[in-house]
């Protein structure tokens, strides 16, 4: 019963956290909802906690505590944001700290194998949805939430990105196991490509993807790149160059190479700029404590068209400072060092949640709920099966 209560609570917390893809205007923030969920359980279950669940967790509690209490301060001093407003903006770090003792529970006897159905049917679900709107340009099935933005003269849509990401890199090493997980992981891989067309996101990909290869996994993998091929092959013929897939993965890489010798006009040049930019407010004291997280209230501190979230992991630094900037590399660090233990599919997934961040600084997903759900997931996860394994360990030397 106790498994069946945590279940749902897991599902409820996943799709609050990516608001339900864009489907559903949730009548809250999704911040507060998953406070909401992660506090019943802590009080109706806390006797689950293992006693040195915090300490084990401590790199990522340390970030998450800091960047609220830094914020509460340093926005003060540096722009006068009333400690009420930082309350409001800051309380995302708060809930993660008490979303990772949740998880911590609800996660504690979990099968991985449970997952797997419930992968499939999101997974299907992400494709659907964004091949539905691409292909009819019909948004009336999104709620006004959903990012539909226009690209390369065709329509762009990101529902479901993130945790196609995440998805991806389970998925892709899953197919060494069951060969039938190629099916979403090649749906998902072309909404990237043709839906979505976000190069900060697919190339890294891309790389991580070759990882494998490198590792004794090429006939298995090898299987993976000949069916997207086909795929493409497929369309190429039956639609022609324009309709086909190839269009838009020829069109990402021609914007890439004209983009580098354009470097006027540039993303490269433009995030400069914004870097530029946005150190001008810093002095000493924010550099090493953070400017602080500005309130939607406070929307025009900056320039309209210059934006935080376009500086990638700078931004990390800029509201948190030096010290912020520091834990959240040792929380990467912690990550990276349970994802070591041994090379499972959730191992491979959980390393390649760090190698996706060195490899795309431009993106930062920290302030991201959807995104730190399903990483504090991995995490934990991976830090239970590695708690298994030590303890079988033990039972044979004991032995």
């Amino acid at each position: 019963m106790i498994i069946n209560i945590f279940n749902i609570f897991l599902v409820a917390l996943f799709f609050i956290s990516s608001s339900f893809f864009g489907l559903i205007d949730l009548p809250f923030s999704t911040h507060d909802g998953m406070l909401i969920i992660s506090l019943i359980v802590l009080i109706f279950y806390s006797k689950e906690l293992n006693k040195n669940t915090f300490y084990q967790d401590r790199y990522f509690h340390y970030f998450f505590m800091y960047s609220f209490i830094a914020t509460l301060i340093m926005a003060y001093l540096n722009f006068g944001q009333p400690i009420n407003y930082s309350i409001r903006v800051g309380r995302i770090f708060i809930m993660y700290s008490i979303l990772i003792l949740a998880l911590n529970i609800l996660l504690k006897n979990f099968n991985i194998k449970k997952v797997h159905s419930f992968i499939w049917i999101v997974s299907f679900l992400i494709i659907f949805i964004n091949f539905y709107v691409y292909v009819t340009g019909d948004t009336s099935i999104l709620g006004e939430n959903a990012t539909v933005l226009k690209r390369l003269g065709e329509i762009r849509i990101t529902i479901g990105t993130i945790t196609s990401i995440i998805f991806i890199f389970f998925l892709y090493y899953k197919v060494k196991e069951n060969k039938w997980f190629i099916v979403p992981l090649l749906g998902l891989l072309l909404t990237l490509v043709v839906v979505s067309k976000t190069r900060s996101v697919l190339f890294p990909i891309l790389i991580i993807m070759i990882i494998p290869l490198l590792r004794g996994y090429k006939a298995e993998i090898i299987k993976i790149w000949i069916g997207f091929g086909v795929i493409v092959l497929i369309s190429f013929m039956v639609s022609g160059y324009e309709k086909s897939i190839l269009s838009p993965i020829v069109n990402l890489f021609t914007l890439l190479i004209e983009e580098s010798e354009t470097v006027k006009h540039s993303n490269v040049n433009i995030r400069g700029l914004e870097l530029a930019y946005f150190w001008s407010f810093l002095d000493f004291k924010s550099i090493v404590f953070g400017y602080g997280m500005e309130n939607v209230l406070y929307k025009e501190l900056y320039v309209s068209h210059f934006y935080l979230s376009d500086i990638g992991v700078f931004k990390i630094f800029y509201q948190h400072g030096i010290i912020g900037f520091i834990l959240y590399i040792l929380l990467l660090w912690r990550l990276y060092k349970v994802s070591k233990v041994a090379n499972t599919t959730i191992h491979f997934t959980a390393r390649s949640l760090v190698y996706f961040q060195i490899l795309a600084p431009s993106n930062v997903y920290v302030y991201t709920t959807e995104y730190m759900f399903l990483l504090l997931v991995v995490y934990i996860l991976v830090k239970h099966y590695n708690s298994e394994l030590e303890n079988k360990n033990r039972q044979k030397v004991n032995i």
